[in-house]
């Protein structure tokens, strides 16, 4: 660890010989391809003889009568019309059948309690030894060597039979079990155990009006009994459009399995053959989701909108639409602003980039990255704005903005000030009004509620019908590292989500909001900045305490810089003198989660900690939706 806290002026005036060391691999952020996946519910024909149904009933429905039925599970038409199953029998494929409930299983023809018939002890055709009884699903040579209750002669156990369930004769209702002696639902009110599920069997679709009764594709379960749904006056699928809306599928049939997840809200899926966003294009015919959309944007581009195109998102909806079939997906709104919401007055903090430096590959979509800077948004000969003043002329790559982005974060009162991060504890990571302590350094300005130089780009977005979370890349640079790693000076870079609807589901992001946070393998957090350094692979762009033992920093891991400093060539960031300026990661990939087609907010910040000097960069690129929940953070 560093044995002194430099004041900025030493900072600026006396600079630490310079290294690093880091062993990793390359691990390029890959591009996660929207997929739908396969739903094997049902079968695409219908019951009875009659595979296309007869007309005037709809698909897999036959006229019996005046009624329409499925042949396939109606007990009073099973197979064909007039055939009625005996009772306790239900209609299954056509076919008439035993179905076994109150705890009993079939064995054969006949419905068993396994817990205590001897000749089914335990499981069909397990019988007990000539003399002795089944006592909960053990054969043995009495009721009381069992721990069992003689029953009119049959040995049970009355802590779980339902037949005598706490005493002979104790009968619990056929959707109830026995437990500890009592009857009890194991499913909540108006609810059946259907095998290992719980379901309403008025509303069902697997469970229509009984156990594994399922209703077919375009079928709806309307008060326990299958029926075909009028597209026409009914959301089938209930994704919020109905074919008048624009709804292109809104049944099962030629356009997928699962109707739901096609729409004018969804995103084209490419390869699945599936026109997924209804606008009369399907899969590399819609260009309108595929093709990138930033070769013209311009490096010092004042919109934030630009800089989205940037990071790979082209489509643009609004927050409110006259017409629901314009409720898409897309940005709605962008900003660049300071820390605390409020606006940058410097245009230098934040670019448009073809390349930076020896960066590779350049871009990871499209063909321009956005670069945001707590000094100036360029490489070692960028302009507009730029350079940046580093290498090779010894700038150090440390300049304050101007007018200055310094920006309270406890006090300040913007609905888009970070305030929300830094005033939330997520221990160990950090506590309530700090900001966060990397697991190996075991310290950090825990108090430092003033983010220097700070420029943020925050972006309003519409989630696709058919993603349930997103991911981005970021390249992060520092010229703190390596000899302000483990010090107070660990410059903080964000990334704040926010789901203004609710909380996803199955996986939550982080109670913070922080994205920007990697688990290593032995589940413990860090917050990217230099501070990873100390204990992780993802500082990789340095060189090793082997390569240049000159400079060198104790508080930084032997594991670093494994992909050395070449990647560092003309970013401002490479050697003046015997040692770097600073060092960086590599692309790394950041993933959140969301709810389908509903609003999602991200702040994407960096800033100084301590003071103005040495600054940090970021590039980001490559925003993706993803079709599947995922594991909140970075890697």
């Amino acid at each position: 660890m560093n044995s002194y806290r430099p004041t900025e002026n030493n900072k600026r005036a006396t600079r630490n010989l310079r290294l690093s060391a880091f062993v990793g691999l390359l691990a390029m952020a890959p591009f996660i391809a929207m997929a739908c996946a396969a739903d094997t519910k049902g079968t695409t024909n219908g019951g009875g003889g009659d595979a296309g149904g007869t007309p005037g009933c709809g698909n897999g429905a036959t006229m019996c009568g005046t009624t329409c039925t499925v042949l396939d599970y109606d007990p009073n038409n099973c197979g064909a019309c007039g055939t009625v199953c005996a009772d306790g029998e239900v209609c299954t494929q056509g076919a008439c059948g035993v179905t076994c409930q109150g705890g009993t299983e079939k064995c054969g023809d006949l419905c068993v309690n396994t817990s205590n018939d001897p000749a089914n002890c335990g499981a069909c055709g397990t019988a007990c030894p000539m003399g002795q009884v089944c006592v909960a699903g053990q054969c043995a040579v009495s009721c009381a060597a069992g721990g069992g209750t003689d029953c009119s002669g049959v040995c049970v156990d009355t802590n779980n039979d339902p037949a005598n369930c706490g005493g002979c004769g104790q009968q619990c209702a056929q959707d109830e079990v026995c437990k500890g002696g009592q009857c009890a639902s194991e499913c909540g009110i108006g609810m059946t155990k259907c095998g290992e599920t719980c379901a309403d069997l008025k509303i069902s679709e697997e469970h229509c009006g009984m156990c594994d009764n399922a209703c077919k594709p375009g079928q709806d379960c309307v008060d326990g009994a299958c029926a075909v749904c009028d597209d026409k006056v009914t959301d089938c699928d209930g994704d919020g459009w109905m074919t008048a809306d624009g709804d292109c599928c809104d049944k099962s049939g030629s356009c997928g399995l699962e109707p739901e997840l096609v729409n004018p809200g969804a995103i084209e899926v490419v390869g699945n053959g599936i026109d997924d966003n209804c606008n009369g294009k399907t899969d590399l015919f819609d260009l309108e989701d595929t093709v990138p959309c930033d070769g013209q944007l311009a490096s010092d581009s004042a919109d934030a909108k630009d800089f989205v195109k940037a990071m790979g998102v082209c489509r643009q909806t609004e927050e409110s639409p006259a017409a629901l079939k314009d409720k898409t997906w897309g940005l709605i709104d962008a900003k660049l602003l300071k820390a605390d919401g409020t606006a940058i007055g410097d245009a230098q903090a934040h670019s448009i980039r073809g390349a930076f430096g020896a960066v590779k590959p350049a871009t990871l979509e499209g063909t321009r990255v956005v670069v945001l800077s707590s000094g100036i948004a360029a490489d070692g000969t960028q302009t507009q704005p730029g350079p940046n003043g580093g290498a090779p002329n010894g700038g150090n790559v440390t300049t304050s903005h101007s007018p200055s982005s310094a920006a309270n974060i406890q006090n300040c009162n913007d609905p888009l000030c970070i305030k929300d991060w830094f005033t939330t504890a997520n221990p160990p990571l950090k506590n309530a009004n700090e900001l966060p302590v990397a697991p190996n350094c075991g310290m950090g300005n825990v108090s430092a509620d003033t983010a220097n130089d700070s420029v943020m780009l925050y972006m309003r977005l519409r989630a696709p019908t058919n993603a349930k979370a997103f991911s981005f890349n970021s390249y992060f640079f520092s010229a703190e590292y390596p000899e302000y790693v483990c010090t107070t000076f660990n410059d903080q870079f964000v990334a704040l989500v926010d789901t203004p609807g609710g909380v996803p589901s199955p996986i939550a992001n982080p109670i913070d909001k922080n994205l920007l946070t990697y688990k290593d393998s032995m589940q413990k957090k860090w917050p990217i900045g230099i501070n990873i350094a100390s204990g992780t692979e993802l500082f990789s762009v340095c060189e090793s305490q082997a390569t240049n033992p000159g400079c060198w920093d104790t508080e930084v891991s032997a594991a670093s810089c494994g992909l050395g400093a070449s990647h560092l060539a003309g970013t401002g960031f490479e050697h003046s003198g015997n040692c770097l300026i600073g060092g960086g990661t590599y692309w790394l990939t950041t993933s959140g989660n969301l709810i389908p087609g509903d609003i999602v907010e991200l702040r994407i910040v960096i800033w100084d900690v301590g003071d103005t000097a040495y600054d940090s960069l970021a590039l980001l690129d490559g925003f993706k939706w993803l079709p599947n929940a995922t594991v909140p953070g970075t890697d």
